[in-house]
Formats: C-alpha cells, structure tokens, sequence
C-alpha cells in the first residue's frame, strides 16, 4: 500500500499538480503541497489510521534537534555535491532546472513573505505529513531500520521528478526518515525540512542566483566550492547519528568519515588543477605577512588575449580571517570581485566574461587578518 499510495502521489503530481504550478505559478505551488496534506489526511480517514499513529508529535531534546540539525546539515552539503555533479555528467538535465523555478516565482512578482511560505513552511508541513506521515506507516513493520531509511529516501528523490536534484532529494529524504525512524517525531523533521528550504530559498532569492544560466562548466566551478564546504559534511553525519542514537554508535564512523573527507579534498584539488578542456593563462602562489587589515595582498597580474569566459580560482590556506577578491584592468576598474568561502579552506572560485587586456588581481585582507602569513594559490584558466 506504500508503494500504492506513492504511484497515486506520482500520477497526481505529473497529469495535475506540474500544470497547475505551470499555470498559475506560486499558487500553484501551494495548491499542490495542500493537496499532499489532504490526501495523507484522507488516506489516514479511508484506512482508520490513528491521527497519533501516522502523525506522531511529541517534545524533542535540545540533544535530540542538535542531532537532526548536524544530520540535515551534513546531508545538505553532499546533496550540493551530488547536483553539481549531476549537472557536469548530464548537462541536458540543466535545462530547465528548478533553480530557474525560483525566478519564475520573483519575476511573477512574489513578496518574500509569500515565497517563504510557498517553498519553506508549506513542504514542511505537507510533505512530511505524506512521506514520513501517510506513505512511511506502510513501511513501519519492517524490521531492519536502515531498509526503511533507503526506501523511503529513493521515493522522496523520484517525487521530485528532477534528474539535477534526484541524489540530493533522496539524501534528504533519508535523512528527513531517519529522525523519524529514530524518534518518531513529526515535528522534528519538519522543523528540519523547514530549515533546509527556508535557507536554500532565501540564498537564491537575495543572491539572485536562480537568474544564472546554468552550464557544465558552471557546475564544474561549483562542484570544486561544494566539495571544499562538504569537507565537515560526513563528521556533521556521524556526529549527528551518534546524538540520534547513541547505542548504536561506533568510533569506527570517524574513520570512515575522516577517509570521505579525504577523498573529497584530493579531488577538490585535482578539479581544480587538471581541466584538459581549459587553457591555464596565470597560475601563481604568493606568501605574506598581514601588517594590518583592509590592505591588498602584492598583484597577480595576467593577459587575457581573446574576449570570452574565464574562471578564476583562489585557494588560500594557513589562515582564519576573513578574505576577499578584487579583480581590475588596466584602468584600475573593478570587473568582479567578492567574498572568499570559508570552509577548512578559504575557496574562490568564480567564471567571468572578460575582454582583450591587462587584469590584476588583489587578495584584500579583511578582520582578523592582521598577523597571518596565508599561503595563496590563484590560477585564471580559460574556457
């Protein structure tokens, strides 16, 4: 009946709900996740479901949301892996993404109240009623949990009908029924749902990221940013596993983790450095002493011969403050610039269309930086 229920879900989704959103945009939006709650309500009526039973609500731990919040984060920072590599392996799956939905939603018009409201609290709420709710009570007598976690998860990735962001939704939907699984908690796990969407949202709708065109060679760029951010990823996992069940936990977990972050720092690097489909035209490391923040580091100057497409990339290690990136020509005319990542490396990485001409560019030092020797990498390759 779970695998019934979810094959209605589907066909309700594709023949109905995808029009609706087509047509009227946001309210479509929220006319499909309300027609998920509704029917995780009428499934319960029609069967005789106890509301208790397949809604499950009770008090949590501040151990028990420090957990789920580790757990959703460390999830998170794979599913971004795992979509920049989607769209690097199949590039058609960027057409059309869902990244671009957002922009639909802002060019319609929507207030930021509203688009919260749409993709943050309503999923939430209604999502979770239907898969850890109506769907998940099916899969309950099963004894193995992690069985139900798997299932549970691919079914989450297949709902979003999306090959971009069919790993990351299923990375999320496993870790959205391990809480429950674990803690039997509606309410955590949509706290936890709300969190990841509400963040997503917001960062596309002020960064204006769901304007971007999206190439291969973007994901590309990205990937390298996701894989040094993801380095926490699998201890924030296993941390989190071990807040949410600490009788299973084992330190053998650490180990697998800390080898995963390895794996995931060599092939940062490795994609960063070895790209036979790009020409390298500046490749560079400088070391300094900060004397005092807000200066800039000494110039990296290079050529760029033929107007197009150039990423920049700056890898800065052996520090903690905060840095930034200036880029100008040879007028002294800023071209881009911004804020260097922080992660458990300070990455910038980032594609610019420049013309014929003479580029610098300048590492800023910002707060905290007064005192340090950071070691810079900066390499320009075309594209």
């Amino acid at each position: 009946m779970g695998f019934v229920l979810f094959l209605v879900v589907v066909v309700l989704v594709i023949f109905v709900l995808d029009p609706v959103q087509e047509a009227w945009k946001v309210k479509g939006l929220i006319a499909t996740e309300a027609s998920f709650l509704v029917l995780a309500i009428a499934y319960a009526l029609l069967f005789r479901i106890p509301f208790k039973e397949m809604f499950p609500v009770r008090r949590f731990s501040a151990r028990d949301l420090f957990g789920s919040m580790l757990l959703v984060t460390g999830g998170t920072l794979f599913g971004l892996v795992s979509v920049a590599a989607t769209g690097i392996i199949f590039p058609k799956a960027l057409e059309g993404s869902d990244l671009q939905a957002i922009q639909n939603y802002v060019s319609g018009g929507t207030g930021y109240p509203l688009l919260m409201f749409a993709m943050a609290f309503m999923p939430a709420v209604c999502e979770e009623a239907l898969h850890r709710g109506a769907i998940i009570s099916n899969f309950r007598t099963i004894k193995k949990d992690w069985v139900i976690v798997l299932i549970m998860g691919l079914l989450f990735g297949i709902n979003h009908l999306s090959v971009l962001r069919f790993v990351n939704t299923a990375v999320m939907g496993a870790c959205l029924t391990y809480i429950v699984v674990k803690k039997n908690n509606l309410i955590l796990s949509s706290l936890m749902h709300f969190m990841i969407n509400f963040t997503s949202a917001s960062i596309s709708y002020f960064s204006g990221a769901s304007s971007i065109q999206l190439t291969a060679e973007r994901m590309r760029g990205a990937l390298i940013v996701y894989l040094f951010l993801g380095l926490v990823a699998p201890f924030f996992i296993v941390i989190g596993l071990m807040l949410l069940n600490p009788q299973a936990h084992k330190n053998i977990r650490f180990v697998f983790a800390g080898i995963i972050t390895a794996v995931m720092l060599i092939s940062a690097f490795a994609l960063m450095f070895t790209n036979p489909a790009a020409k390298v035209i500046a490749q560079t490391n400088i070391s300094y002493t900060v004397e005092s923040e807000n200066i800039d580091s000494p110039p990296v100057s290079f050529t760029v011969g033929t107007e197009g497409e150039y990423t920049v990339d700056v890898v800065i290690m052996n520090a903690s403050g905060s840095y930034s990136v200036r880029i100008e020509n040879a007028q002294g005319d800023t071209v881009a610039g911004g804020l260097i990542t922080s992660s458990a490396f300070k990455v910038y990485n980032r594609q610019i269309g420049l013309e014929p001409g003479e580029y610098r560019i300048y590492v800023v030092n910002g707060i905290g930086t007064k005192g340090e020797k950071p070691v810079i990498n900066v390499q320009v390759t075309s594209n």
